[in-house]
């Protein structure tokens, strides 16, 4: 749901985007100055930098305050829906005459993704406490659990053989190598924070990430669904997933065009962009509770088509 570079607790109100602080470097002592040329104090505490003008960030206020409630609001219902559709898959697996297995790891894909959710609330709420390896362990499974998810209901039903899924989830957790090398935890002591990216966007880490997301969600999986690979039950959940999701691939794209220099780059443009990926994020990760009622949904409903007269 977007970075924030940690501060102080006593400034936790004035946390700065870290999209802004990559634009102008304000570890650069030149940059600094520009930042402070108009105060007569050079202090170099993180309250300087909260305060440096004319770019100052209102995103990460928002996102201290709303993210925890709404991370743990979503993983508790991803969990209550995701048991639904297990436990529907046992009592009634006719349901799913063509996919219980697919189905299933769907299934275990949202359940993943909303445990993540879980412990990213309290690192925001209360300071990540982890580590880094934890950190991006985390941000592994959330990433990898999305793309999985996407692969396989993109390709889920292209081969009949065993091996296809596992290579699909294992592709998945490799394209989201990246995303947990781009992030990490930032900070020191309560401050702590996991973010979803602490490194540069020109980074190879961060393009290959990019170049995943924009594979799976913008290329791969709407191909798959308008060739209608999946069928009646799953291209339904199938289009829902990509329009959840899109809009967070096309987030990251314009903002990597926007650090790049492509789009003019400006502190307005760059609080729009934080707020652009961060509530398209928040988007995306609806689909832990929608994917599975939207295959509970299609499945039943095909079923009682089915069985009308």
């Amino acid at each position: 749901m977007g970075n924030c570079i940690p501060g102080s607790p006593e400034i936790a109100a004035n946390r700065t985007s870290s999209f802004l602080t990559d634009l102008f470097n304000f570890t650069s002592s030149s940059d600094y100055d520009y930042y402070t040329a108009n105060d007569t104090d050079y202090a170099t505490d993180d309250a300087s930098y909260a305060a440096a003008q004319p770019c100052h960030s209102h995103y990460c206020p928002f996102f201290h305050r709303v993210a925890p409630p709404l991370l743990t609001a979503t993983g508790a219902t991803a969990v209550v829906a995701t048991a639904a559709l297990l436990l529907a898959l046992a009592l009634r697996p006719h349901a799913w005459p063509r996919g219980r297995a697919l189905v299933a790891q769907l299934a275990l894909c949202s359940a993943l993704f909303a445990v993540t959710l879980f412990p990213m609330a309290a690192g925001i709420a209360w300071g990540w406490r982890a580590g880094e390896g934890p950190c991006r362990a985390v941000l592994l499974l959330w990433h990898g659990s999305v793309l999985a998810q996407g692969l396989l209901l993109g390709c889920g039903e292209r081969g009949r053989a065993r091996c296809v899924p596992v290579v699909l989830w294992v592709t998945g957790m490799a394209m989201a190598v990246p995303a947990a090398l781009s992030g990490g935890a930032v900070g020191t002591g309560q401050s702590t924070q996991c973010v979803q990216r602490s490194v540069a966007a020109a980074s190879v880490a961060y393009v290959l990430q990019l170049a995943a997301c924009c594979c799976v969600l913008l290329l791969l999986l709407p191909g798959a669904m308008l060739r209608g690979m999946w069928g009646a039950v799953g291209r339904g959940p199938g289009w829902l997933f990509w329009a959840l999701w899109a809009p967070y691939g096309a987030a990251l794209v314009g903002g990597f065009l926007l650090e790049a220099g492509v789009l003019p780059p400006n502190c307005g443009a760059f609080e729009g962009f934080d707020f652009a990926l961060g509530l398209s994020a928040a988007l995306g990760g609806l689909h832990c509770c929608l994917v599975p009622l939207a295959l509970l949904l299609a499945a039943f409903g095909c079923h009682k088509g089915g069985d009308a007269p």
